[in-house]
Order: C-alpha cells, then structure tokens, then sequence
C-alpha cells in the first residue's frame, strides 16, 4: 500500500529540507575556508649552502618543525650543498617544476631577472643594520616582487652575510694588492665587474668546484662569508684571510607560486612563521660566531688581517654604480636602495 503525503506535510518537510541543506553547505564552506591541507604534500628544497653553517642547520631545523606542526601535510625535503645542481641551475628547476622549493643567494637570482644583482653592488650597505633592516622593509618587499614576476613566492630571507677575500699570495690592505689575483666568483656579472675594477682576475665557478681549484692551483683566491669559509676547511688550501667585507650577501627562500597555492592557508602561515623565525635567529647567531670564526682560522694556521682600507676598495669599486643603475637597475630600484643604504 502506497502511503500519501499530504501538501501540508510536504511543504513542510521541503521548507525543512532547504534550511538543513542551506545550513549544511554553510557548514561546508565554513569548514573549507578554514580547513587545513587534507592531502600532504612534499617540498624539495635545494641549496648551496655548506653543511654546517647558520643558515644550513636552521634550514635543517624549519623542515622538521614544519613537519611537525603541520602534522606531516607538509614535507620539506632538504639538499645541501649543491646537491641538486649550482644555484642557476635549481633556479631553473623550480622555474620547470622540477624542483619545487629552493634558497638562492639573491644576487644570483639575476639569471631570471638583471635586477636580482642589486645585492652584488661593493660595499653599499653603511652597516649591517641598515642591510638588515632594507631586506626587512621596501627593498626586500620589492625584490621580492621580482621574483613572484618569475612564479616564485617569497617565504623568507636569510642572511649570509659580508664576503671576505682568502687567497695564497698576500695579505689584502689596500686595492692594488688585489691586482692580478685569479679569484672565484658565483655566477653573478656584478660581481665579475665589481672584481675586474682592481685589476683581478674574476672566474665564474660553481662554489662546489672551489676547493678542488684552490687545491689544484687554477686558482689565487676565493671570496665567502666567515661560516663558508670554515666549514669547507679552505684553511687548508688558503694561506691569507683579509676581511675586507665589499659585498653582503642574503639568501631568498622561495616555493614555486603554483605549489604554494597547493597548500592551505593554515599551513601557509605555519611555514611563513617559521621562516620568519629562523631568519631572525641567523642574525644573531651569525653575531655570536663571527669572531669565532676568526679565531678557529687562526687555530687551524691561516693568516687574518682586518687593517683592511674599505674606504678605498669601496672608492675604486664605485664606478660599477652608475653603469648598472644606467644600464639595469633603473632609478625606481635604486632610490629605493639609496633610502635604506645609510650612506
């Protein structure tokens, strides 16, 4: 038997019917808006960065507590030192999809974009809160800016820090002394103009190639912040630290554009945290150790000077400024710089 509903029955039971679907597609949406990933995901991050260093093990540290926080949605695969290729090269692989994770040093990001090599101007920072400080505020916001123009989305900075001559020959006071020294840079143009201004002899060379050259002697020189010094051991094959500070240099910490909007805004924020944390906790480690690293390299037998004449490296350098703000770097970019350089 076939029981009837009547109309008002119905009606009733479809007015019922509309609000609990109404209610529960709310609840639907709500629950999406906020949900966090509901599919894991893994970041293969690449670096070049030698084991051991700050930024290296704090690197380290962020992949495991994003795990941890995320509650395994997200994954951070971490490959030191050139593992997966020179800084170009994985550039190009998060750019292909390839890879979808990477920290670079900025100035080396100029292979995407020229601007990137504002970083590899000499000696432009007044001092090391200024530097700090620009990366933190419209200088940082704008290169950032460059790189999303590239499909990859900023996560953090972290600093590296300022880069000092070694070499086999002498003691570096004054530019001249410079003159004629075959010394490796990364693969910045820049940089390459920067050295050839005192008479050097600038090759471009994978940093993982470094140690093999010095040992070998292709070549004099080498130019790396105190941490990338100590950690390869390039007291073993260099005889003079002069710490002549002409370029500071920052690492980008980026995730392909299309991946990171893979990833829900709760565990975004999570990653975005503890970049943040680790960018703050670099400086003032890198603070803590650096006359450390002094002292370890004269233990192990290297020679440091710090009588370095910057004032006359930074003079004979200068000349690089207008050709590359003229040719490159465009006068928006640069007085943005020249607001937070201090000088």
């Amino acid at each position: 038997m076939i029981k009837r509903i009547t109309y008002p029955i119905l009606t009733a039971l479809l007015v019922l019917g509309i609000f609990t679907g109404c209610s529960s597609n709310e609840a639907s949406k709500t629950e999406g808006d906020n949900k966090e990933s509901a599919d894991s995901i893994t970041l293969q991050l690449g670096h070049a960065l030698s084991e051991g260093t700050p930024a290296a093990d704090l690197i380290d540290e962020m992949a495991d507590n994003v795990a941890e926080q995320t509650d395994g949605r997200v994954t951070i695969d971490v490959f030191p030192n050139s593992q997966l290729g020179s800084e170009t090269e994985m550039l190009e692989q998060v750019q292909l999809g390839t890879m979808e994770s990477a920290a670079i040093m900025v100035g080396t990001m100029q292979a995407l974009d020229m601007r990137m090599a504002i970083e590899d101007l000499p000696y432009m920072w007044k001092d090391i809160d200024h530097a700090r400080e620009a990366y933190k505020g419209e200088f940082g916001d704008y290169l950032a800016d460059v790189m999303a123009e590239q499909g990859m989305t900023k996560i953090g900075y972290l600093e590296w820090g300022f880069r000092h001559v070694t070499n086999n020959s002498r003691p570096i006071v004054e530019p001249e002394d410079i003159k004629g020294l075959s010394i490796r840079v990364a693969e910045t143009s820049l940089r390459v103009d920067a050295f050839e201004q005192l008479g050097a002899l600038p090759t471009v060379m994978a940093f993982s190639e470094v140690y093999g050259a010095l040992q070998q002697g292709a070549l004099d020189a080498q130019e790396n912040p105190l941490a990338n010094i100590v950690a390869p051991k390039f007291d073993e094959v260099q005889k003079y630290l002069s710490l002549t500070g002409h370029f500071y240099n920052t690492i980008m910490m980026v995730v392909a554009t299309d991946v990171w909007d893979q990833i829900s805004e709760v565990d975004q924020q999570i990653i975005l945290d503890e970049a943040n944390r680790i960018s703050e906790e670099v400086t003032v480690i890198n603070d803590e150790k650096e006359d450390d690293y002094v002292q370890e390299l004269k233990d192990r037998g290297m020679e440091v000077n710090d009588n370095v004449n910057k004032e006359a490296f930074r003079e004979a350098m200068l000349p690089v400024y207008d050709k590359w703000e003229e040719e490159v770097f465009g006068e928006e970019l640069m007085n943005i710089y020249r607001e937070a350089s201090g000088w």
